[in-house]
């Protein structure tokens, strides 16, 4: 089904790894840039941008039927709904050059007081254009909740520094995928790329504050838990890669 919004992409060289599959930091950007794209075709209202709220992502689930590539071209078609007034969910649709679909991933985001870092009833707070806007067709999301570590393989310790925060002060949701990337072995990083990914966001990860990332490997499935020197779980992932070149079993 298409939905309301299409973007054009290809991969950079700058972006992939060293067997040249997309770094799934790039991954998840290319598919914000593709919601951004999709909020300014709406034209909001100046004050939605100074209405003292922003979106966190809360959950992500993406599959691909194979790792994209350097020079890999194609399309990403995305679309929102709300959900309970609470939440909304985008879609997006991966598309090679032919229009055929490779790819879906489904997200759903909240939308957060700034100063309280609560969330808000997007009928109370959104621009009406957002609701028009919506996709007139319901969706099924597929949302994939990620398996809880059932041992410790591998663990790595982390930083955040102040190049991973975004506009709001937070740590771009990209990172954590990339966080969670650097636990996986380096023969598989080196010779594979990312074909699926289930994420849970639980908690903001801030500037300064330390981490570790623990993995379970099983063959090349993996499941990651982010957490502060505290003991809080930030976020919990399962990925899954594919030797480049192979397609998704």
């Amino acid at each position: 089904m298409d939905l309301m919004f299409t973007k054009k992409f290809a991969v950079p060289q700058s972006e992939v790894t060293p067997c040249r599959a997309l770094k799934p930091f790039h991954l998840l950007n290319m598919l914000q840039d593709a919601a951004d794209g999709a909020v300014d075709a709406m034209n909001p209202p100046p004050d939605y941008w100074r209405c003292g709220c922003a979106w966190m992502l809360h959950q992500y689930s993406i599959r691909l039927d194979r790792p994209l590539m350097s020079g890999d071209a194609g399309a990403i078609n995305t679309g929102h709904m709300p959900l309970r007034d609470l939440y909304s969910v985008r879609r997006f649709r991966l598309l090679d050059g032919r229009g055929k679909q490779t790819g879906l991933a489904d997200s759903m985001w909240i939308f957060v007081d700034l100063a309280s870092r609560r969330p808000v009833r997007l009928s109370r707070r959104l621009p009406e254009v957002f609701m028009e806007k919506a996709e007139e067709t319901p969706f099924e999301p597929v949302f994939v909740a990620p398996k809880r570590l059932e041992r410790a393989d591998r663990s790595v310790r982390l930083h955040v520094r102040l190049g991973e925060l975004d506009a709001n002060g937070h740590v771009n949701n990209a990172y954590y995928l990339s966080w969670a990337a650097e636990a996986v072995p380096r023969e598989v990083y080196m010779s594979c790329g990312l074909v699926e990914a289930d994420i849970l966001y639980k908690h903001e990860a801030v500037y300064g504050m330390d981490l570790t990332v623990t993995t379970q490997q099983d063959g090349l499935d993996f499941r990651h838990e982010i957490r502060s020197d505290g003991g809080e779980l930030i976020a919990q992932f399962s990925t899954r890669w594919a030797e480049v070149g192979s397609a998704r079993s």
